[in-house]
């Protein structure tokens, strides 16, 4: 369809794009496997990153309306060119098409991959892109209810609007509506935004880049400049590390025997006894073994797994740890989501190399002298540590967990923001005292101490039936059932504070907000999500005492 309009000197014309796709299926298969919704941005992000691209400025900006979660980043890159040629595609033609990069033998721009931002960005409600170019051209391009769309087997068809540019300035704007298509779950906060770009995006790259773009982040209303690079890195080289901190950094590479396949690795970052000092937590996806490549974090890797014999179980723990293993060589080898490495040569070999690396390390003199310094930190008494917790609580940032009941507006203090399984655990039997808990039944008999952690007389609502002596698993942060070593056919409940990404595990939500069916192979499991109960506050000291205070 061709249309022409004049107006303030202005002409446009408009067609319907018919992207080059050869299965929906395909991308139907692409768009499901993704783990987590920020994932959109991570893909985006890297889009208006690339060295081809030339932004000096990038901005992420995130809000809610009636479609869910609205994504939008914006670059003042090269723009995106529209040819309409398969044989020589533009970028706006590659976005569309389902790799279309490696289908025609062009190369794709520095993080590109198969096409996985557009098919993420085609699972929402509504996907708009304006872009202008250096040939003083400017397109937008509007897609209504693509997921729909895929979702009848059909193919989205974008339709472009081409008009003369009113500036030299070349840009690109995306924007997702919906995402993921009618889903309406809690806003997501400004820190656990920030925390997944700084760690999962191109904007925690993990390598040395010069001039890196400027990064604007927005969410619902609050701006702020995020400060570029895996910022726990930041002087883990240091020559003088403070007590109780290791630095980390080996370089090694494998050779496959009687072959020229070679893979090499980095393992960089630091060991501490004081994880407090660096932030380090499952909720801030910082901790454990972190797998970037192109300089991208993109997930973790289980440490004993890979090889760790001692520093990833219990002396120092995984969660001391704050490693990245960076390995260009695995890119064509992880899955489609980009959330884990598949079974291949190259992963098999850089397991084997991660394994010597290890060993090499938890062999060293600076690693077992490390390992010793609790034992020499005498002067810390158990007294003392109490005494430092007690002034933790008292800090005004300490972040306290609040329930406003629905039908008092009486507001109760339950615990500070859980840290651990026992403050989940603290949360959870002060909601079941106060009848604060969103089920129709939830009957605690038993802590058993192991294994399960709870067992209940439960029923989820009124539609459910009632259950008797049901197993109940409770966690601070939900990630994966797998790895805690559980038996889902045995506890096929979990009560935690918060979910986090899996890398093994697809989140599926429900219809209520507070719950997802985490599903994985042959496992089924129903996770109920504190954090995202009716009523549930979390606050500073300032904001709990005015709380109670009105209460």
């Amino acid at each position: 369809m061709n249309n022409s309009e004049s107006g303030d000197r202005i002409e446009s014309t408009s067609q319907e794009f018919d992207p080059l796709v050869h299965e929906i299926s395909v991308m139907r298969q692409i768009i499901l496997e993704r783990v987590h919704a920020l994932d959109l941005l991570r893909e985006l992000v890297s889009n208006a990153a690339a060295k081809e691209v030339g932004a000096t400025e990038i901005t992420i900006k995130y809000t809610v309306d009636d479609a869910g979660h609205v994504f939008e980043v914006k670059d003042n890159g090269c723009g995106m060119n529209y040819t309409g040629n398969p044989k020589n595609p533009g970028r706006l033609d590659r976005f569309f098409g389902l790799g279309l990069s490696s289908i025609v033998g062009i190369k794709g721009d520095e993080f590109a991959w198969k096409g996985l931002g557009s098919k993420l960005a085609y699972n929402s409600c509504r996907l708009v892109i304006e872009t202008a170019c250096a040939d003083g051209k400017a397109h937008r391009v509007e897609i209504n209810e693509p997921w729909d769309t895929i979702e009848r087997n059909l193919k989205p068809k974008p339709k472009i609007f081409h008009y003369p540019s009113e500036s030299t300035k070349t840009w690109t704007a995306i924007r997702v509506i919906g995402h993921p298509p009618h889903i309406h779950e809690g806003a997501y906060s400004v820190e656990e935004v920030e925390t997944f770009l700084r760690h999962r995006t191109f904007i925690g790259y993990t390598g040395k880049r010069e001039n890196p773009p400027k990064i604007t982040l927005s969410v619902l209303g609050q701006s702020k400049v995020l400060p570029f690079g895996f910022r726990e890195l930041n002087g883990a080289d240091a020559a003088n590390p403070p007590e109780g901190t290791l630095p980390i950094h080996i370089t090694d590479s494998i050779t496959k025997s009687g072959t020229n396949k070679t893979v090499q690795a980095t393992l960089k970052g630091f060991i501490t006894w004081d994880s407090e000092q660096y932030n380090l937590s499952p909720s801030q996806m910082n901790c454990g073994l972190l797998l970037s490549v192109r300089g991208i974090p993109y997930f973790e890797l289980d440490m004993e797994t890979y090889g760790s014999r001692s520093m990833g179980i219990v002396n120092p723990g995984w969660k001391k740890c704050c490693l990245v293993l960076e390995c260009d060589s695995v890119q064509e080898d992880m899955n489609i989501s980009r959330s884990g490495l598949v079974d291949a040569e190259r992963p098999a070999l850089l397991k084997q190399l991660v394994a010597k690396m290890f060993e090499k390390l938890e062999q060293s003199p600076e690693y077992l002298a490390f390992r010793q310094i609790p034992k020499k930190r005498k002067n810390i008494t158990g007294a003392e540590d109490l005494s430092a917790k007690k002034i933790a609580l008292e800090l005004e940032n300490q972040k306290w967990v609040v329930w406003k009941n629905p039908k008092t507006g009486k507001s109760t203090m339950l615990s500070r923001e859980p840290e651990n399984e026992n403050d989940t655990l603290a949360i959870l039997w002060k909601l079941e005292a106060l009848g604060g808990l969103p089920f129709k039944q939830f009957q605690t008999l038993a802590h058993a101490g192991y294994g399960p952690d709870l067992i209940v007389h439960f029923q989820e609502d009124n539609q459910s039936n009632p259950e008797r002596y049901v197993s109940v698993e409770a966690e601070s942060k939900f990630n994966n059932y797998i790895a805690h070593g559980h038996t889902p056919s045995l506890f096929p409940r979990v009560v935690c504070w918060d979910i986090g990404p899996s890398p093994k595990m697809r989140m599926k939500q429900t219809d209520k907000s507070y719950k997802v069916i985490a599903e994985g192979k042959d496992i089924q499991v129903h996770v109920y999500c504190i954090r995202k109960m009716e009523g549930i506050q979390v606050l500073t000291k300032s904001q709990l005492e005015e709380a109670l205070k009105n209460s």
